[in-house]
């Protein structure tokens, strides 16, 4: 009976061990990409576009909802990224005050494919002229050949 009862206990210790492992593999993975994303962010704040464009797939997608203002109503607006990238100058790189943080970030992931939703805050114009909002940012991640690649990024502010 006494082998029985230390036979169940050696089971469940290594179960539980299992268990552990698996959540502590789970753990750095989210942590990886939650170094990869918010090193994203410090890039972008840094307004550095070479170093920006490197975290997308050649064809990423970053989508949003957005009034021009000469539009009636606000519409759904997709920019691949290297049409992104080519209007910066009208974007973040207009003002001298440009930062986007991250405040929270959830992931899910399954092997190689993840999502992020992002709660984040931003600043951008002048000292004297300073708009600042919160929003939410939507990736969908693709890890290939050991590096996480932003697929496509949804967008959307608090306002």
């Amino acid at each position: 009976m006494k082998k029985i009862k230390y036979y169940i206990i050696i089971c469940l210790l290594i179960v539980s061990c299992k268990k552990t492992n698996k959540a502590a593999q789970a753990e750095n993975s989210n942590l990886e990409l939650e170094t990869f994303i918010a090193n994203y962010y410090s890039v972008m704040s840094q307004r550095d576009w070479v170093a920006y464009k490197s975290f997308f797939t050649d064809k990423a997608i970053l989508t949003t909802i957005w009034q021009e203002a000469n539009d009636l109503a606000p519409k759904l607006h997709t920019n691949s990224i290297t049409e992104f990238l080519a209007q910066t100058e009208n974007g973040p790189d207009s003002q001298p005050i440009f930062e986007e943080r991250p405040i929270k970030i959830n992931i899910i992931k399954e092997k190689n494919l993840a999502s992020a939703w992002v709660y984040y805050e931003a600043e951008f114009g002048t000292e004297d002229n300073l708009i600042q909002w919160k929003g939410y940012d939507v990736f969908s991640l693709l890890k290939f050949k050991d590096k996480w690649h932003i697929i496509s990024i949804t967008y959307i502010s608090d306002n």
